[in-house]
């Protein structure tokens, strides 16, 4: 399971989208008043254009690429495993209430819910936890993955896209109010985020001067993750680092915070600031070190938390 993305870069789907999205109080955790006034008066006033048009600059012959990546991992582990695999996004389609309704036609008694989110975050597998229970209904025993931000099978392949680079690398990892850690248990998703870094900086053999971190996708004015990516994008060309790779290991398939984001909007930034060369790493997407992933992680999921 996934967020998601608007069935198309049009104005109208984003409406539809980013409405569905921004309403989850798991992502917008305000009161019901102070969420619908935000989200209907303000940001979806001039949000649905802006987004349409980033959208449609990653928008390929198969539409939304994390779909699309998402998709054909659900189809290839289907062929590889015992058990039916289906694919679901909390928001738009394919959508998590078809993708369970599926599963309980085929007279399954026990759905296994992995988030595609290898950090757990309130917004995101919180908020995919919470409505599966709500759509299933307690009609069949479910199971939650744990994060999965140490695991060997995420570590090895992010390590290996580093090795032999000699850029400057800059971790940047998707952002969170600071409110949002302290509704979390430890190890919150901060500290789930610089263990990521660490475990493969100790892998590839990084020294504290070859690398950073830092937290994309600020949304309004609450106190947010630090340091922001755009204003370190900025920064490091005139602290000499102008040669620069980018991951993004929050993001297990490119999507719009990687492809736009970072690799059109924040390759402009960091060249018009001084930078000399700009690499984006490929999240995991559909490789085959993506299915071993999977695969390895759904073959330990008898020992997943009941829900």
């Amino acid at each position: 399971m996934n967020t998601g993305s608007p069935a198309a870069p049009t104005e109208a789907a984003l409406q539809v989208y980013l409405k569905e999205f921004l309403m989850d109080p798991y992502v917008i955790d305000l009161p019901f008043p102070l969420r619908y006034a935000l989200v209907h008066w303000i940001i979806l006033a001039k949000r649905p254009a802006k987004s349409a048009r980033a959208y449609k600059t990653i928008w390929t012959d198969h539409g939304s690429p994390l779909v699309h990546y998402s998709t054909n991992l659900a189809v290839g582990l289907n062929h590889q495993l015992n058990d039916p695999v289906e694919i679901g996004m909390a928001f738009g389609s394919p959508s998590a209430e078809s993708a369970l309704e599926k599963l309980l036609a085929q007279g399954v008694d026990e759905i296994c819910l992995l988030p595609m989110f290898p950090h757990a975050a309130m917004a995101t597998t919180g908020g995919c936890t919470a409505l599966v229970k709500k759509r299933l209904k307690g009609r069949a025993t479910l199971r939650v993955a744990p994060p999965f931000y140490d695991h060997p099978k995420l570590i090895d392949p992010l390590a290996h896209s580093l090795e032999g680079i000699q850029e400057y690398i800059l971790f940047s990892y998707h952002g969170l109010p600071i409110r949002h850690l302290k509704k979390q248990p430890a190890p919150d998703y901060h500290v789930q985020c610089l263990a990521t870094t660490q475990a493969v900086v100790k892998k590839v053999g990084l020294t504290d001067d070859q690398y950073s971190v830092s937290f994309q996708s600020r949304l309004g004015r609450d106190p947010w993750l630090e340091p922001d990516t755009e204003d370190v994008l900025s920064k490091l060309p005139a602290l000499g680092k102008k040669k620069l790779a980018v991951i993004c290991p929050s993001f297990f398939c490119d999507c719009l915070e990687t492809l736009e984001e970072i690799e059109l909007r924040g390759r402009k930034i960091f060249m018009d600031a001084g930078g000399e060369s700009f690499r984006m790493i490929p999240c995991l997407n559909d490789s085959p070190v993506a299915f071993q992933c999977l695969e390895t992680l759904m073959a330990q999921a008898d020992d997943w938390l009941i829900q």
